[in-house]
């Protein structure tokens, strides 16, 4: 039986998983918690597969967080932190997150431009398809 803790970073990654969903995103979580199991670093917990990107995550469980990292949403919607000559940090609630990602997907959906790229990839992706089979056909072929 896993331990308490364990207990509570599954029920965690599971909510992550399940409120992505609500949105319309394909999310996944890593069987045991190893991000190796997606094909991702062991640190990943969760994946968001967006249509311009896919979002790793390694989710967190405390019994209490900093009040000072939080932002109070009476008043900014969004808390930035750094460290001395460290990297910018942004901190907001996770539903607005995968909001911003929900609403991005859906205006990609219907640009013409998005839809061109995306056509694109496709022809390119079947081109190398087509090429490596090929590669692989002729290679046969002279071993015969």
């Amino acid at each position: 039986m896993p331990s308490r803790s364990k207990q509570k970073g599954n029920r965690f990654e599971r909510e992550v998983v399940n409120l992505t969903k609500e949105y319309g995103l394909y999310s996944e979580r890593a069987y045991g918690s190893d991000g190796r199991a997606l094909g991702e670093n062991k640190e990943v917990d969760v994946i968001i597969d967006s249509r311009l990107k896919k979002w790793r995550i390694q989710c967190k469980v405390r019994k209490k967080i900093a009040s000072w990292i939080k932002p109070d949403p009476s008043v900014v919607d969004l808390q930035v932190v750094k460290e001395d000559r460290g990297e910018i940090y942004a901190i907001l609630p996770y539903k607005e997150f995968v909001d911003l990602i929900s609403d991005r997907d859906a205006l990609l959906e219907n640009s013409s431009e998005y839809k061109d790229s995306e056509d694109d990839r496709n022809k390119d992706e079947i081109r190398i398809y087509n090429e490596r089979y090929n590669e692989i056909e002729d290679a046969i072929k002279e071993r015969l």
